[in-house]
């Protein structure tokens, strides 16, 4: 199971492996002109010639494409490998057209360092293992090497390539390690995520209803008591403590649909939204219009009504504005949420006030929303303020 942090994580890791692998290949490049000119017969330098031209020409674009190229297009192992393989078959082919060189020869022991930045074991071991074969086969065929050494050298240096291998495997295996307990880590805070966003709703379920079965049913039953005796005997002290406790009934209603929206579980989010900002308009008197294209509902829900709660409280708390907007909407499996004013506005510098005077509502909000993998972030504005949320939706 991978989130959308894992892909994220690991397509950079594959932007960085082809990153790294350019860079030497560069550098392989440069070696093997040099190993050319100066370590075969110059009457092999038109076929190296050739073979190295098409090499460079690889090189360059796959450099141009790693420090180009935007990351979501490396989605997958594919062009390291392919890179890889490419590799395998310039650096042996040139030991083939350069036989008794000794220099083409060391350019083989660049292979192993170049197939480490590959993200998968079995591909790194296959590409490896083709590398250990290809340079033992170059040691034991080449016509001058193996005479002049001897079978004991030789077979020493096949094992020191060997060695060479197997670190780049345990370099590969130790990367994959890491990008595993990433992916334990992300789970780990996905359940710690959906076990909080339970826990604080039934918290928040458990208090709605607590207020509405007993300060409500009790300020309800006083109030009807009022107005029948009212009724029976007008009295102004009565008329008044019965507007008061219509007041106290409305507020206590309230309270208890903003802990707890019944809406958001019998028609969704979007419905609960426009309740939220009629009461936020009702109470603080500032015009409050909403745009919400929100078909479905998710379990992130409870998110995004919370933020928008409370951003709707700091416009009616802060704001000192007389119009107010929301915006939710969905695109490419990512929701968005907009609330902006026409007030004083806010800055980043206010927002870490407010944090350090203590108003950690916000603050609080924003650490669910990045724990759930999204970002709350203040949009420059030349008036008022205007806050975003995005959101991925969890399928």
């Amino acid at each position: 199971m991978k989130s959308t942090d894992v892909e994220q994580v690991l397509g950079k890791q594959r932007l960085r492996s082809l990153q790294a692998g350019s860079v030497l290949r560069v550098g392989v490049v440069i070696i093997m002109i040099g190993a050319m000119l100066i370590g075969t017969d110059p009457k092999r330098w038109p076929t190296q010639a050739v073979l190295l031209s098409v090499y460079a020409f690889v090189t360059v674009g796959a450099l141009i494409g790693a420090f180009s190229s935007p990351s979501h297009l490396f989605s997958s192992d594919s062009p390291i490998l392919t890179l890889a393989l490419v590799d395998v078959v310039a650096v042996f082919g040139f030991k083939l057209l350069s036989p008794g060189g000794y220099i083409p020869l060391l350019v083989m022991a660049l292979l192993p360092r170049m197939v480490a930045v590959e993200l998968s074991l079995r591909r790194a071991a296959t590409v490896l293992a083709c590398s250990l074969a290809v340079f033992t086969a170059s040691v034991l065929l080449d016509p001058v090497i193996a005479p002049r050494l001897g079978p004991a050298v030789t077979a020493l240096i096949v094992l020191i390539y060997g060695f060479i291998c197997g670190t780049a495997l345990l370099v590969v295996f130790f990367r994959l390690r890491n990008v595993d307990e990433m992916v334990r880590l992300t789970a780990s805070r996905e359940e710690l995520l959906a076990e909080t966003m339970t826990a604080s709703e039934a918290e928040r379920r458990q208090i709605s209803e607590s207020i509405h079965d007993g300060p409500l049913q009790d300020v309800l039953a006083a109030r009807r008591d009022i107005a029948d005796f009212l009724k029976v005997a007008p009295d102004a002290p009565l008329d008044h403590a019965l507007a008061s406790l219509h007041d106290a009934s409305r507020q206590l209603r309230e309270a208890t649909f903003e802990l707890h929206p019944a809406v958001l579980e019998q028609v969704g989010l979007a419905a609960a939204v426009e309740k939220l900002a009629s009461v936020a308009s009702a109470r603080s008197g500032i015009a409050i219009t909403t745009d919400i294209d929100y078909p479905d509902a998710n379990d992130v829900d409870p998110i995004l009504f919370g933020v928008i709660r409370e951003l709707l409280s700091n416009v009616a708390r802060h704001s000192r504005a007389s119009t107010a907007s929301v915006k939710l909407a969905v695109a490419h499996d990512i929701a968005r949420i907009d609330v902006a004013d026409d007030g004083i506005g806010v800055s980043g510098d206010a927002a870490a006030r407010r944090l350090a005077q203590g108003h950690i509502g916000l603050a609080s909000h924003r650490a669910r929303v990045e724990a759930a993998g999204g970002t709350l972030s203040i949009i420059d504005e030349p008036i008022g303020a205007h806050l975003r949320v995005e959101l991925p939706l969890r399928r």
